[in-house]
């Protein structure tokens, strides 16, 4: 396995481990961020309201799990299995709430403020498509023998790529404000 593999699956862990970390902290900040997530279980993905919570909690601890299981070595092939179901479930959710034109946040990752669109799904696919890749190189990709700083360096790319991924739609926001105002109009 070259080197650029390597590097490149180092840059794969690390979006998917910032991502889902981030998932779970913002969903577990306090009681009013769970029960937001809750709510959005309940109003944007249909779960039944004596099922929002058991499933609330089996969605942070399947982010937590998979969070840990794409750092350590033994478990990062696993890591980006769970991380692709879990991303691919996340995708499906916001294209039916976008086909539905829910109009709540989308809380897949946390606080979202914008009702699920099309911004929401290409990030979703970009993530989904870093944990095929990463779940791919992990098969067959080594880590280098010796410490390395372009792994380093591939994880803080890999990182700085999940912060924007995460905050794509305030991105897009800002690119094009007219068009977050007319999805609000829309949605109303």
């Amino acid at each position: 396995m070259s080197q650029a593999a390597a590097y490149l699956l180092a840059g794969c862990q690390a979006t998917i481990a910032v991502t889902f970390a981030r998932a779970v902290v913002t969903k577990v900040a306090g009681r009013a961020a769970f029960g937001e997530f809750r709510r959005w279980l309940v109003v944007g993905v249909r779960v039944p309201p004596p099922a929002a919570r058991p499933v609330a909690v089996a969605a942070v601890a399947a982010e937590a799990a998979t969070t840990s299981a794409v750092v350590f070595p033994a478990t990062v092939p696993a890591g980006f299995a769970a991380a692709a179901l879990l991303l691919l479930v996340f995708t499906v959710a916001v294209a039916g709430m976008w086909r539905r034109r829910v109009g709540v946040p989308c809380r897949c990752f946390g606080a979202g403020r914008h009702p699920p669109g099309l911004t929401h799904l290409a990030r979703n696919v970009a993530l989904l498509l870093v944990a095929v890749v990463g779940g791919l190189l992990a098969r067959t990709a080594s880590t280098p023998a010796a410490p390395d700083p372009a792994v380093a360096l591939a994880a803080i790319a890999g990182a700085a790529a999940a912060l924007l991924l995460i905050e794509l739609e305030e991105i897009v926001a800002v690119v094009h404000p007219r068009r977050r105002a007319d999805q609000r109009k829309a949605s109303t």
